[in-house]
């Protein structure tokens, strides 16, 4: 009987730990909101890189790259940065593979609907040079359709585990 009771605690526990491992685990994985403002404003970034190449939009391209290159700069230090507290010492090996596949995945979608892309695509690089609707790279990037194609999920700050990761 004592056998039985020591069994029974000991599943519990291993299922008491593994419900509490879990929350840090997600936590550790997911995106702060500047984080995933940035992971957004790859998917853009390398949507438009696409269509810069797929569609002959080069002037376009390089026009809203040098009218952004200071916030670019700055997501790409927040890009860099969730990969290296997700990914330590992989963290570049990981982020060129994310950058990789935001790529394919934008040519992917090129490939599906040439017209369809090209046109989006020429809709969105004259949005983010409309002087008369001055934009700011992330928050137009987040509006985006495809801008969760990243696929990593913000993290749902509550009090209880914002206090377990300060203590």
């Amino acid at each position: 009987m004592k056998k039985t009771a020591l069994k029974r605690g000991l599943a519990a526990l291993a299922v008491l730990a593994t419900v509490a491992g879990t929350p840090a685990v997600s936590f550790a994985a997911c995106a702060t909101p500047k984080e995933s403002a940035a992971l957004e404003a790859r998917v853009l970034l390398s949507e438009l890189m696409v269509a810069a190449l797929s569609c002959n939009q080069r002037p376009s391209y390089n026009a809203v790259v040098t009218r952004y290159q200071g916030e670019m700069a700055s997501t790409g230090k927040a890009l860099k940065g969730y990969f290296a507290r997700v990914h330590g010492a992989r963290s570049a090996q990981e982020l060129n593979g994310f950058v990789t596949r935001m790529a394919n995945e934008a040519s992917q979608r090129s490939l599906s609907d040439f017209a369809t892309f090209c046109s989006a695509a020429e809709g969105k690089f004259a949005a983010l040079m409309d002087e008369r609707q001055p934009h700011n790279f992330e928050r137009f990037a987040g509006l985006q359709p495809e801008a969760s194609s990243h696929g990593v999920e913000v993290c749902q700050y509550t009090a209880a585990n914002t206090a377990s990761r300060t203590r």
